[in-house]
């Protein structure tokens, strides 16, 4: 599977879900977590299982492990782990889906904390499930009060030190570039990040599948 674009959906919204099908996006991401209001998560289930996906191009981004049923149940083969830190959290959503997967499910763990980046290599030594991890600049940000500007020099440092560490396997995913009207901005920031040895891009609007396509 290639990871040029990686297409985020909130999993509560039936439109954009079925939109995301229509558009050239290598995966779509459902997603369960920040996206999705706390008293809308299980109704969001719901609306992903009528709408009926091509689950052989989509993964599941959980919000806390008893998502991992769903997933399971419903046979998407891989998910989206927000706020990996540590080798062992993978070892419980292993041994968590053991009891319950149909076919092996992937897993992509989000990096997106000082934690997460400090145990990295451990992270990537988890062959079971690992082939690829994915970077998530926002709540990284927010968590030791960063302020990114447009140039995104800020995150320079953590974004080389993901590259460097997660060797072993396939290149990573870049973050997502959260002003997605800003196309110039975000086409720039996939020239840069491709340069550092990234992948591909986590995209949150259709306008940006295209230049993420092209330049990776």
């Amino acid at each position: 599977m290639k990871y040029r674009s990686v297409l985020f959906v909130p999993g509560h919204e039936e439109k954009k879900i079925k939109k995301a099908y229509t558009l050239n996006a290598d995966l779509i991401v459902l997603d369960l977590e920040s996206t999705v209001p706390e008293d809308q998560k299980d109704q969001a289930k719901k609306i992903i299982k009528e709408c009926n996906v091509k689950k052989d191009q989509t993964y599941i981004r959980i919000n806390k492990n008893s998502d991992l049923e769903f997933v399971t149940s419903e046979k998407f083969p891989g998910i989206f782990l927000p706020f990996t830190e540590t080798k062992k959290q993978l070892i419980e959503i292993d041994a968590l889906l053991k009891k319950t997967e149909k076919l092996k499910t992937d897993v992509i763990p989000i990096l997106e904390s000082i934690d997460g980046l400090a145990n990295l290599e451990e992270i990537c030594s988890f062959s079971e499930r690992v082939r690829i991890v994915s970077f998530g600049s926002h709540d990284l940000a927010k968590s030791i009060n960063l302020k990114i500007s447009e140039d995104e020099k800020e995150i320079l440092e953590f974004r080389k030190n993901i590259v460097n560490k997660s060797k072993n396997i396939k290149n990573p995913i870049d973050t997502s570039y959260l002003n997605f009207k800003d196309l110039n901005g975000f086409e720039k920031s996939c020239n840069l990040v491709k340069k550092l040895g990234f992948s591909g891009k986590a995209c949150i609007h259709p306008d940006q599948i295209q230049i993420s396509n092209k330049i990776f």
